[in-house]
């Protein structure tokens, strides 16, 4: 089947997942084996979280073991499947998994003394984890990453008939499939490492947040800070989307969370379907990228490249306010454009009301962020910022949280993380693929070749292969797969280790935004009821700050705090104007709708302003400053000029 025909059923499903949901709604004794089985893997990962993991095999093999096991449980193999219980095929597969794991539990000693010879049990064992893992892969996510898995694989065993740069030797299923099933370089490497240590118990930490009232408290914060303010209803869903979305992991989970509440509140407001969904994908995408989780990926980061957390955490707060930044004055705009109006006073909760009642659901964040920044482990971390929030919620009596809440929040919170570690798991393949086949190394030399030695021409294809193969991809596995595959390209041409890792993660996340593609967008477009193109397009234009600031802090580190302390400040200056003018230009209005040249320019000046040379910055200010000026003048006659 064609790619374009399996892009468009993607697209397809997720409109009617945002809408109805995608997983099992288990009912009778299947309810309370499935949601027994959830809430002990929870337990199982927030007691590792305190007291340490075992050998890193052998608990990723239990997380997938666990984890698998619920995914053929929850999700249908087809549309048509039972959406009440799991069919015969589904509790088959949920058994194959379990042996799949038993197996390495019960032999872990044989198989790593003989390490390199595997046996005939190794090898078929290894393919029908491979195919599990795919399967898991397509009725979580979607095709797209188990397209790219089963290309890499293929790349493998057919090395020697690949051209040029890519040949190799080619491998034999009996070197890749115990590969990919008996080691800690392939399905078992660092993607589920990553979501067996980070990404789940920080999914199952947002859940308890919710159940613990902070997702209200939050929602109203949001409405109570821009609700009266010209497009307060797009702003309050940028603040709401935006936090929430640091911790899912996931644009499209975060778009069909936040998405239910703010994308009613604006198409009620006046915003047409399409902005409504475009500000929601925008917001949730951007919350991917901002601190202290982003996703988990800056951990993940930290890994990579040998830094502590909080190098990565502080690089990236301010691409992350300037992306927000420029949302809000592109809603901004909008709504001086169409004349719409602010929620009615009535309507708003009062922002003093908000914070005395709710203000202590900062104290979880702010745990997590001080032991984070005292070098204890994320996950040691995220344990206490738990037990903070259990306790917390008992200082008022409709928000505590008893056995049920508790068993509620460790249900859903491992629900919400299936499809993440599911992606986790498919990249191990990816990654494996890579590594076994020196791919990696290959696909860096391949853009430097194609670069020239020049940074522009590598940042260029690096933007290309990080919207390419970010596409349909949960934000954690994304950013795996590029730091294999095309940051180090970017370090060979030029780029800093640390600029070069959030640059493909920039534009990995991207990918969730980008037409023709931009699966959160079309998420978003399923609960708004718009044209998903249009809705991407919308999101594309309000996520522009992303497709422009990855370019600047490579160019220029200031924007990544990093540099003589009047630069960074002229920089960030800088780079705020330029987001006042990009909202401008992108929506075509600043204190009236203006001409296409004016808005030609006004984006040229802000991408100028956004670059931190002082030459740049001159001529950007010259051209931004020149536009509004003239916009303000041409305002000003009109309204001099007396009415015929």
């Amino acid at each position: 089947m064609p790619i374009g025909k399996l892009m468009e059923r993607q697209k397809e499903a997720l409109v009617e997942e945002a809408l109805k949901g995608k997983h099992r709604d288990l009912s009778g004794s299947w309810y309370y084996i499935a949601a027994g089985l959830a809430v002990g893997t929870a337990l199982y990962h927030i007691y590792t979280a305190y007291f340490g993991a075992p050998f890193a095999l052998l608990f990723r093999n239990i997380h997938w073991m666990l984890i698998a096991s619920l995914i053929f449980l929850y999700f249908p193999a087809f549309k048509n499947s039972p959406r009440s219980k799991p069919t015969a095929a589904d509790i088959g597969l949920v058994l194959i998994s379990v042996v799949l794991g038993m197996y390495v539990i019960l032999n872990y000693s044989a198989i790593a003394g003989r390490a390199g010879a595997p046996v005939a049990a190794d090898i078929v064992l290894g393919a029908i984890l491979v195919l599990v893992v795919l399967e898991a892969g397509r009725r979580t996510v979607g095709w797209p990453i188990v397209i790219i898995a089963v290309l890499f694989l293929v790349y493998a065993y057919y090395g020697q008939s690949m051209p040029g740069l890519l040949m190799h030797r080619g491998y034999s299923v009996s070197r890749i499939f115990p590969f990919l099933y008996l080691t800690d370089a392939g399905i078992f490497g660092i993607p589920l490492g990553v979501s067996s240590r980070f990404i789940l118990l920080f999914v199952i930490f947002g859940a308890f947040l919710e159940k613990a009232g902070a997702g209200i408290f939050f929602r109203d914060l949001s409405l109570a800070l821009t609700g009266r303010y010209v497009g307060g209803p797009g702003k309050a869903a940028i603040l709401f989307s935006g936090f929430i979305g640091s911790i899912t992991g996931s644009s499209t989970a975060n778009v069909v969370t936040t998405g239910t509440f703010t994308i009613p509140l604006m198409k009620k407001l006046g915003y047409s379907p399409a902005f409504a969904g475009g500000v929601e994908a925008d917001a949730s995408t951007g919350g991917q990228i901002l601190p202290p989780v982003m996703g988990a990926a800056a951990f993940v980061m930290a890994e990579y490249i040998g830094v502590p957390y909080v190098t990565v955490m502080v690089a990236a707060i301010v691409p992350a306010l300037l992306y927000f930044i420029t949302s809000f004055f592109m809603v901004h705009y909008r709504a001086l454009k169409e004349n719409l109006r602010p929620v009615p006073k009535e309507d708003l909760p009062k922002l003093f009301n908000v914070l005395k009642d709710g203000f202590y659901y900062f104290t979880p964040l702010i745990i997590l962020i001080v032991l984070l920044v005292m070098r204890f482990s994320p996950s040691r971390a995220v344990f206490w910022a738990l037990i903070s929030t259990v306790v917390l919620s008992w200082i008022k009596q409709d928000t505590r949280m008893g056995p049920r809440e508790i068993f509620e929040a460790l249900y859903n919170g491992v629900l919400k993380a299936l499809e993440v570690v599911a992606a986790c798991a498919v990249a191990g393949i990816i990654i494996g693929m890579v590594t076994m086949t020196g791919l990696g190394l290959k696909f860096s030399t391949l853009i430097e070749l194609l670069a020239g030695g020049s940074l522009m021409a590598g940042l260029f294809y690096t933007l290309i292969a990080s919207l390419i193969l970010g596409m349909g991809v949960p934000t954690t596995a994304k950013y795996i797969i590029l730091a294999t595959l095309v940051a180090p390209a970017l370090v060979s041409l030029g780029a800093p280790l640390l600029g070069a890792h959030l640059f493909i993660l920039y534009f990995g996340t991207d990918a969730d935004i980008t037409p023709p593609v931009g699966l959160a967008a079309y998420a978003a477009a399923g609960l708004a009821g718009s044209h998903p193109m249009h809705t991407a397009i919308e999101a594309f234009k309000m996520g522009v700050t992303a497709y422009i600031v990855p370019f600047a802090f490579i160019l220029g580190p200031a924007l990544l705090l990093q540099g003589p302390l009047h630069e960074i400040i002229l920089a960030c200056a800088t780079a705020l104007l330029a987001c006042a003018g990009l909202g401008a230009a992108m929506q075509g209005y600043f204190v009236r709708s203006m001409p296409y040249w004016h808005r030609g320019i006004l984006l040229i000046g802000s991408v100028l302003l956004m670059e931190t040379s002082w030459r740049g910055d001159l001529i950007g200010l010259t051209m931004v400053g020149g536009i509004f000026a003239l916009e303000y003048m041409a305002e000003r006659v009109i309204k001099e000029k007396p009415a015929v």
